[in-house]
């Protein structure tokens, strides 16, 4: 790589070890890439954080990095902890997990990292503007970013989008290029999606259907909410490793020259229909009853949580069951000021932010079997506890059904 006569300074640690640490990481993965230099970023989004998934190794690091005074250059924000920040005692969290989740915490902010813990970080005041290039880590904010927006950002770990946090800058290469953005495979939907679920699990299809990265382009789904495109790449990054993907009609860069013309040059096709829909349900749905129904992967926007105080109205959620919804802070927020949380907790609901049930200890919560719309969460529970907890994909209107009384 090329290398600014800055950036050879801070690679010789003339910036602090931190910085040219961060700078030396940067530049074998730019090596690795292909990157003949590096572009400059204003964002950032930080995966890794709970202590679930990044254990002791991370609390050093960011411990140590926090002792040398080191801060990030960029607006940058992290993705959920293993648990609700502020009522972690609520939900059954373990003092000792929460006691070494709150020090991982409290280092990134003394990085100067903004700990909204939210994978919907774009719904949180970290939104990028369409064509910026940045530097995110987390699967469904990558997709949502490169598809929705129009943003730029390659797969980031939460090392590296740190390290880019921590410099300022990113190789240039990957998704940052144009002749990278093109669609390579078109989809058509042979069937109309009923509910949010079905967009879940049509990701969750073209996710496990496509090349390591390839980048689809969607025919039949123009009338798709964004929070149904959401659910839709977080599924397909969590099947596959879908970061970019364009709607025909919807996503802003189909109107792109370069998009229109790589469209005209597909040479595969995917369809995908009712069957193909079903069998994902299929896949996703073990368990007997549930003893936790859990909302929000990737985090709720308003309207979502609006529409889950909307189906409790004159419900009460069963006593063996509990009813979790899950946002980030700010959005929390405004659900509380609209009167959204308080009908989910008169149901027996609760909302909690910071955290999902992805990255929480879920294991040592008790819980056996979970419900939920998201075909991501689905496919990840089981996973992420060795077996211990099944988990069901089902409609939100299904979930609610079954874990309440009327």
């Amino acid at each position: 790589m090329y290398l600014t006569r800055e950036e050879e300074k801070i690679l010789d640690g003339e910036s602090g070890p931190a910085l040219a640490r961060a700078m030396r990481l940067l530049v074998c993965l730019g090596d690795l890439g292909g990157a003949e230099r590096f572009v400059p970023i204003r964002r950032s989004q930080i995966a890794g954080i709970s202590y679930k998934t990044s254990g002791d190794p991370t609390l050093e690091l960011i411990e140590s990095l926090a002792q040398e005074k080191a801060t990030v250059r960029t607006r940058a924000s992290l993705n959920p902890a293993g648990m609700d920040l502020n009522r972690w005692e609520d939900m059954g969290i373990p003092p000792a997990f929460a006691e070494k989740q709150l020090r991982i915490c409290s280092a990134y902010r003394r990085l100067r990292v903004i700990p909204s813990c939210t994978c919907t970080p774009y719904l949180s005041g970290n939104k990028p503007l369409f064509g910026e290039t940045v530097g995110f880590s987390e699967s469904s904010a990558i997709a949502f970013v490169n598809s929705i927006i129009g943003a730029r950002t390659n797969r980031h770990g939460g090392l590296d989008a740190l390290s880019a946090a921590l410099v300022g800058k990113v190789p240039l290469m990957g998704y940052l290029l144009d002749k990278n953005r093109v669609g390579t495979i078109r989809v058509r939907i042979d069937f109309e999606p009923k509910n949010e679920a079905d967009y879940s699990a049509l990701g969750y299809f073209i996710g496990k259907s496509v090349k390591t990265d390839e980048v689809p382009v969607i025919e039949g789904i123009e009338q798709a909410s964004t929070d149904k495109l959401k659910l839709l790449g977080a599924a397909s990054a969590a099947s596959g490793s879908v970061a970019l993907f364009h709607v025909i009609g919807r996503t802003p860069e189909v109107l792109s020259k370069s998009t229109r013309a790589g469209m005209r040059n597909l040479r595969s096709e995917l369809h995908v229909g009712k069957n193909e829909i079903l069998s994902v349900y299929e896949e996703l749905g073990a368990g007997e009853e549930p003893d936790l129904v859990f909302i929000g992967c990737p985090h709720c926007s308003v309207h979502e949580i609006a529409t889950v105080a909307d189906l409790l109205s004159g419900r009460k959620v069963k006593k063996r069951t509990k009813l979790w919804v899950f946002t980030s802070p700010q959005v929390l927020r405004n659900v509380e000021r609209l009167g959204y949380v308080n009908k989910i907790r008169i149901a027996g609901g609760d909302v909690f932010r910071h955290t999902c049930m992805v990255v929480a200890p879920i294991e040592d919560l008790g819980f056996k079997c979970v419900y939920t719309n998201s075909a991501k969460a689905a496919f990840y529970i089981p996973r992420m506890t060795q077996g211990k907890c099944a988990a069901r994909f089902l409609s939100l209107m299904d979930c609610i059904r079954i874990c309440t009384t009327s």
